[in-house]
């Protein structure tokens, strides 16, 4: 299994039962089988491209699982073929060239076409496809992870703040819990925030950062308006955070969800962003469920309306309770027995800025 080496000689099972450290190092055997999950076609190369290398090196088996192919990668396509509108033919030879840039790439990694799979689910479309309960993302994950038994699964951090990236977490955990075998081991990586600090290192030797240079490099459709931020992920190590099977609160998210034993969920934030509007995404039971409230700008509403996103319609009010500083909104949920939840605040409406604020936080179940 994938090890943890301490700098200090302290025994190996101590690493792995103790504690968090910075310096603890990532140690592959020929028995690991590491199943890599991307958002995006780069993501496998700036965030675990010298993971992957290592672990090669060591002889185990490595799959990477494209969950789409990044044709919704509008400003960098509108600059290179230097046309205003994407229509659906142009969206379609993006994806398609980005793919292409994924396979190089990968190849300058170590990985042959048989070690990767592409699904092709719409790029900035993964949280929907989420809070639609849609069974397709999980089911294909579910089969891959099946067939491929991995004993780590390297994937984007709850609290990335791309929605594709936080979305992919919960994905994957959703497709985990169905797939009947022993729960792999997750590590989480960070690309757009969501991972101030890890407990796992992958060194880099300096062949190791030119090799994986080389991979970012190979997405050439996005050296030019990202280059020099890309590149600088090509440094002496990667950081991963390493995450239980359940997961656990994030105290920098300034959102907070607890699952009552009635079948309540208690959601808090601050009033101040209250005041700002927002709209608060809730992922529940296993992902069968989920709804959306949109907190209105300056609002000191008694109670807000609750749009069930599975049903498509709305479902009823969640009540509002300010309190000083804080704001509560209480969501009748009519189910008290919850697999998994994850809850998030995301903009009123879609605009030209996709990134949220904080990504997905984990309810925590009273």
């Amino acid at each position: 299994m994938v090890a943890l080496r301490r700098r200090r000689r302290l025994s190996l099972s101590h690493a792995i039962q103790g504690a968090r450290f910075l310096s603890e190092t990532l140690i592959f055997t020929s028995a690991d089988r590491i199943a890599i999950v991307a958002p995006h076609p780069d993501d496998e190369s700036i965030a675990t491209g010298g993971l992957i290398q290592a672990a090669r090196a060591a002889g185990a088996a490595v799959r990477v699982i494209v969950l789409t192919d990044g044709d919704a990668n509008f400003w960098p396509q509108r600059w290179i073929e230097k046309r205003w509108r994407i229509d659906t033919v142009a969206r379609a030879r993006w994806g398609a060239r980005r793919r292409e840039e994924a396979r190089a790439a990968m190849r300058v990694l170590g990985l042959d076409a048989g070690d990767t799979a592409f699904f092709g689910f719409p790029d900035l479309g993964l949280t929907d496809l989420l809070m639609h309960a849609d069974p397709k993302v999980p089911a294909a994950l579910r089969e891959e992870f099946v067939a491929f038994a991995p004993t780590c699964v390297v994937l984007p951090a709850l609290g990335d703040r791309h929605p594709d990236h936080s979305a992919a977490n919960i994905l994957v955990r959703l497709a985990l819990q169905d797939a009947g075998a022993k729960f792999p081991r997750l590590l989480e990586f960070a690309v757009h925030g969501g991972v101030a600090e890890g407990d796992a290192v992958c060194h880099l030797s300096d062949t190791q950062r030119r090799c994986k240079r080389a991979a970012i490099l190979a997405h050439a459709t996005q050296m030019r308006l990202s280059g020099k931020r890309f590149l600088r992920h090509a440094g002496a190590a990667e950081v991963f955070r390493a995450a239980a099977v359940d997961a656990v609160e994030n105290p920098r998210i300034p959102l907070h969800a607890r699952a009552e034993g009635d079948g309540r969920l208690r959601v808090e934030l601050d009033a101040e962003l209250a005041r700002r509007g927002f709209s608060v995404f809730v992922v529940m039971d296993g992902g069968k469920r989920s709804c959306r409230l949109l907190v209105p700008w300056k609002s000191a509403a008694a109670e807000l309306p609750v749009f069930d996103a599975t049903q498509g319609k709305l479902a009823h009010a969640a009540r509002v309770e300010h309190a000083g500083r804080r704001v509560g909104l209480v969501i009748e949920s009519g189910y008290a027995q919850w697999r998994l939840g994850f809850v998030k605040l995301a903009r009123p409406a879609p605009g030209f800025w996709v990134f949220d604020r904080h990504g997905w936080q984990a309810i925590v179940r009273s």
